[in-house]
């Protein structure tokens, strides 16, 4: 059996597959605790070339394509079934494990036995040698007794830096996918976050944040998802959800209030421009359900403004930032 599964899911991306993998691939010295699964979501472009042309190399990779696009969540659980490893790191086939990652992972699944551990991560925007932004958390390791303690840490949140312990990942899948379908978790981009969440709320099993940066995270050149709705309300949401279901406190959920009501005047001046009349008054209509008891004086004074949506949104935008001191207090 091998220590550590290092699984990568993929989708239309073969020149940045194609980069992940020459990284990847001579950093693993010893092929016989080591095993990296790549997993073709159905792309439409050259994927199954580049990868077959490492296969043809290196004993140690195993390829799998999907019939059909299984969505992220499908092809995210392909990894679990797939992987034969003790631990299983999700890798994005955009991002990169510089030199040392893989052997930084194994030197601390080797010393102790954790629930989950996190990479810390530097972004890059073409070359990931040359770092675009990499102070996201502090370069030293922590490791939390109280395993969700991780999730509530600075820059943990990434994907492709997760790393789970595979037994008990496989035991928690098998009770998300009987409580809810897996077309569940596509709103927010997949399972895996889910998965990380329960399984360092259930398990007694310490969690590690791995300090030195051995990821790069390359900044997509566009996004396929707006702030106002993906990074902030079905954000928040998400983690509302947990909190009603006893999952998380109320101080894990404090903080991911700070975050959203920290980021949300940017995500609502960015967003403006595309978003249609309805949009915004969905938009208004979530925000008001998830934060009124927040935001309850731009609410009350909502129904007296005679404002243009553009404006609306502005003057949203400016009540934020002028009181955001006052907001996340």
């Amino acid at each position: 059996m091998y220590k550590l599964s290092i699984c990568i899911p993929t989708y239309n991306r073969a020149k940045y597959l194609k980069e992940n993998l020459a990284f990847l691939l001579p950093q693993i010295k010893n092929k016989d605790n080591v095993e990296v699964v790549v997993i073709n979501n159905d792309s439409e472009d050259n994927t199954n070339e580049v990868v077959e042309e490492y296969v043809q190399k290196h004993k140690n990779i195993r390829y799998y394509k999907n019939p059909t696009n299984l969505g992220y969540s499908g092809n995210q659980l392909k990894c679990f079934e797939y992987a034969q490893g003790e631990y299983c790191a999700i890798l994005s086939d955009d991002d990169v494990y510089l030199d040392g990652a893989v052997e930084l992972i194994l030197k601390h699944i080797y010393e102790k036995e954790y629930v989950f551990l996190a990479l810390n991560y530097c972004g890059f925007i073409k070359n990931p040698l040359q770092p675009y932004k990499s102070n996201f958390a502090p370069k030293r390791d922590v490791i939390f007794n109280r395993a969700y303690d991780i999730m509530n840490y600075p820059s943990v949140g990434h994907f492709s830096g997760f790393i789970f312990n595979s037994k008990i990942a496989r035991e928690t899948l098998k009770d998300i996918l009987n409580k809810r379908p897996i077309e569940y978790y596509e709103k927010y981009r997949g399972i895996i976050t889910d998965l990380a969440v329960r399984m360092t709320t259930s398990s007694n099993l310490p969690s590690c944040f791995i300090g030195e940066i051995r990821l790069a995270n390359r900044y997509p050149d566009r996004i396929d998802y707006d702030m106002i709705n993906h990074q902030c309300i079905d954000y928040y949401e998400y983690y509302k959800n947990l909190y009603d279901e006893g999952i998380i406190n109320k101080s894990d959920l404090k903080y991911r209030e700070k975050l959203v009501l920290s980021l949300l005047p940017r995500a609502i001046f960015r967003d403006i421009p595309y978003m249609s009349k309805n949009d915004i008054n969905i938009a208004i209509k979530k925000l008001r359900f998830l934060f009124e008891y927040k935001l309850k004086f731009f609410f009350i004074s909502l129904p007296l403004l005679n404002l243009s949506r553009i404006k609306l949104l502005r003057y949203l935008y400016l009540y934020i930032y002028k009181l955001k001191h006052i907001i996340i207090e």
